[in-house]
């Protein structure tokens, strides 16, 4: 009991320090500031009153600003906590750990991640630190400002040499496709399906993109092995695997894919279909992690 009083009063001390950020002079200094009491205060509370008081300060620390925040060694991230994503970085430090333990163990040192809808890196830059330098990661994404971002924060993580970025969105055949940049508020949201990117908001924007199937993207990377694959893309999750065939058959890497029935529906696929496709393929579902179920080849294709 006593020790709960004890974390009760250093929250509290805590909260008094982050209100006196609200009068920093600079943003990035007050929304760093908020952020760490944030996490602390919903890491630490020990009591069920008061559980979500962080949350109802945000109003006063507001307005904030995009920030550079070494999450983890070897991860460094631009993170806008005005975008969905990034926002639950900076408030807790993870995003989808289960989805991301369940593939880690798959993936050794020298080996190869691939991330098909990489955003702004999360998956990627935590695989680059697992492959390590005689290892190689694959990032697919095409929305033109994530992109951005993605590259920034590779630089800034240093992890360059190890990143391989394709600017591409991966479909079953390659040609040129409408693209529909999503809200700021869910950047993530971004997709080939414009009512998939309207979910969060108007579409920020629409333009032309090139579509390539993995399997060419993978072997023009001229990696010799494929450990692990993460796909998230927003409703064309059938379309990448449909594109993916030889990767599949040839390399048997452990796959994590997003299936979001309304969403994989507004492209003209199922969740259903997903499933039937991989079973034909050798795979079976293992484990059902966030909004992502993880396959695992469990015979020959």
């Amino acid at each position: 009991m006593k020790n709960k009083w004890v974390r009760v009063g250093i929250l509290v001390l805590l909260c008094l320090f982050a209100a006196g950020t609200i009068f920093m002079v600079r943003p990035s200094l007050r929304t760093k500031g908020f952020f760490v009491f944030f996490r602390a205060w919903h890491s630490h509370w020990p009591l069920a009153r008061g559980a979500q008081l962080a949350d109802r300060l945000v109003p006063i620390f507001e307005p904030f600003v995009p920030v550079w925040v070494r999450v983890e060694p070897g991860v460094t991230m631009l993170l806008d906590p005005y975008d969905a994503v990034s926002r639950y970085i900076l408030g807790f430090g993870e995003w989808e750990p289960k989805t991301w333990h369940a593939l880690e163990q798959h993936v050794p040192a020298g080996g190869t991640f691939v991330d098909v809808g990489a955003h702004i890196g999360w998956y990627s830059l935590k695989a680059a630190k697992v492959v390590g330098p005689k290892g190689r990661v694959i990032a697919v994404e095409p929305n033109h400002e994530t992109l951005l971002r993605l590259r920034d924060n590779i630089r800034a993580s240093g992890a360059s040499a190890v990143i391989v970025v394709a600017p591409v969105a991966c479909y079953d055949s390659e040609t040129t496709l409408t693209f529909y940049a999503a809200h700021r508020s869910n950047t993530g949201a971004s997709s080939l399906s414009s009512a998939n990117a309207s979910g969060a908001g108007p579409v920020a924007a629409s333009y032309q993109v090139r579509t390539r199937r993995l399997d060419d993207i993978v072997r023009e990377a001229g990696v010799t092995r494929v450990d692990a694959v993460k796909i998230d893309v927003e409703g064309a999750e059938y379309l990448v695997l449909k594109g993916a065939v030889e990767t599949l058959d040839r390399y048997r890497p452990v796959v994590s894919v997003e299936l979001t029935d309304h969403t994989l529906k507004s492209m003209g696929s199922s969740a259903e279909e997903v499933m039937a496709f991989m079973r034909a393929h050798g795979y079976a579902p293992t484990q059902h992690e966030e909004s992502n179920v993880v396959f695992v080849p469990v015979a020959a294709p």
